[in-house]
């Protein structure tokens, strides 16, 4: 009768015990459910998993970059401090290993798992070492932590099979609770990326101020990727030239310039994307670093592979490049980062390719209204000097030369009719040395003889004669540009065109 009657007290138990872990595990699940504060959530699975089980301590560890990272624990036992992180990798510690393999392990089999420091302090303690062990959490068929738990009250206990389901059971309640955490992240995430990159586009619809679009692109994408520091690079000519930058950026950038010549043999990473037109980040980036600036890195403790390039495009073209990093954290970039930055930067070519077809279109309107006004002009003109004044003046602050005449056609020579006042002492001082310019000669004979505008990058290689060089030389002017003027296919003269730079510019080419 006894022997009846503490089989039904112990069936009653269980019962007792089985409704109480279900009443929990239901607890936790509308937690779960309700749940904003992940924290809250593994913080009420480790203390109900102990209580329920009956054990001195339960840790919960997630998986971060490639490590085990403690994220969640209740006291555990006197005088030991559980390792901040483990390596994910079989034999190397029991939650590295749980982890791993995805299976649970726990008495005996896991001691051999212990670090030496644990089972010293266990021994010291009288504490066993087997009465513990781990089960993995796993979100999407992918391992993303571990539940260790482990019992210093009961020497000999052994978990049991419904234990060690129970503790499957939070597990699998916290892997719930994490990846419903990170969908609400991610749509949140993607929520706010599209919020910003919805304020740049209506900003670039109104602006005129193109480097307004480009700084809110740089610190909102900056912002959003968790970048420490961002710049963006433009094209002029052969060199990247800094447009925009975050505040921080000169302390993650201190090791580049301002400007950066691209390498012919594109062995920089920028040169690399504005060659291949491709995003470069992570150990490809590290890969492709100098070698002095990957010492520099590693004398300030910076990881070489955090940060990312990616290329501006237009009409097909690299016009520059946006690079960020994250040397705090020494964080990398993922590929939905790397989209999202290549999102800001269509939209910073988007700016810069409106900013050029608004200046194109200004300009032809100016040039449409001073050509508008010189044939007005002309048509009511007697003074044919005063008209050519007007031409030539109108013509080089229309192009931006910084100077310009005209000299006709006068038997075999070329003489000066009209000239701006900045190219008044070049003029000038070529007549005071007696310098004839002819057809055929120089730049201004070959634009005659070919019927067809010349432009030169080097004044001095181009002139005929050597005082003539002397003479733009000390004036400062550097390039040129030559036009013929021709008039029912006869040749009436030559228009030159000056620059102080040492080409010729676009738009002086464009001249005819």
């Amino acid at each position: 009768m006894n022997d009846e009657q503490k089989t039904r007290e112990q069936l009653l138990e269980e019962l007792e015990r089985e409704r109480e872990r279900s009443s929990a595990l239901q607890e936790v699940s509308k937690k779960v459910a309700a749940a904003h504060n992940t924290d809250e959530v593994l913080d009420l699975i480790v203390n109900e998993a102990t209580r329920l089980l009956g054990v001195s301590g339960v840790i919960i560890r997630l998986l971060e970059g490639d490590s085990l990272i403690l994220r969640a624990r209740t006291s555990g036992g006197e005088g030991y401090t559980p390792e901040p992180d483990y390596v994910v990798e079989q034999g190397t510690s029991l939650p590295g290993h749980v982890m791993a393999t995805k299976k649970p392990l726990f008495g005996d089999d896991a001691v051999p798992l212990l670090s030496p420091r644990r089972r010293q302090w266990m021994n010291e303690n009288g504490y066993d070492p087997a009465a513990l062990g781990a089960v993995p959490l796993s979100a999407n068929d992918q391992s993303i932590g571990t539940i260790s738990v482990a019992d210093y009250f009961h020497h000999g206990r052994r978990f049991t099979e419904d234990e060690i389901a129970l503790l499957m059971a939070f597990a699998d309640q916290a892997s719930l609770a994490l990846e419903k955490a990170r969908l609400l992240n991610e749509a949140e995430q993607e929520k706010e990326r599209s919020d910003a990159l919805y304020r740049v586009s209506n900003l670039l619809a109104g602006a005129h101020d193109t480097d307004e679009v480009l700084n809110l692109i740089v610190n909102e994408a900056a912002r959003l990727v968790g970048a420490s520091g961002a710049i963006m690079r433009l094209l002029e000519g052969d060199t990247l030239v800094a447009r925009a930058a975050t505040e921080t950026a000169a302390d993650y950038y201190e090791t580049t310039r301002d400007i950066v010549p691209l390498s012919e043999d594109k062995k920089t990473p920028v040169a690399h994307v504005m060659a291949t037109k491709k995003p470069l980040f992570g150990d490809d980036l590290a890969n492709m670093r100098h070698p002095e600036l990957l010492r520099s890195f590693e004398e300030r403790g910076r990881d070489p592979a955090a940060g990312a390039v990616v290329p501006l495009l237009a009409n097909g073209q690299a016009i520059g490049v946006f690079s960020v990093a994250d040397y705090t954290s020494n964080r990398r970039f993922t590929e939905d980062e790397v989209s999202l930055l290549s999102a800001f930067a269509d939209q910073a070519s988007l700016a810069l390719e409106k900013a050029r077809l608004m200046n194109e279109a200004e300009r032809e309107k100016e040039r449409s209204d001073a050509l508008y006004q010189v044939s007005n002009r002309l048509a009511g003109a007697h003074d044919t000097d005063e008209v050519l004044d007007l031409i030539v003046n109108e013509a080089a602050r229309l192009v931006g030369a910084a100077g310009a005449y005209i000299r006709l056609l006068e038997g075999d020579l070329l003489v000066p009719r009209a000239v701006t006042r900045s190219a008044a002492d070049l003029v000038a001082g070529l007549e005071k040395s007696d310098v004839v310019m002819s057809v055929g000669e120089g730049i201004m004979g070959r634009a005659m003889a070919t019927k067809e505008p010349i432009t030169v990058e080097d004044m001095e290689d181009e002139m005929a004669h050597p005082q003539g060089r002397l003479v733009a030389k000390e004036l400062g002017f550097l390039g040129a540009a030559a036009v013929p003027l021709i008039a029912n296919d006869r040749y009436m003269g030559c228009w030159p065109w000056l620059t102080t730079a040492s080409a010729a510019s676009p738009r002086m080419k464009s001249l005819s």
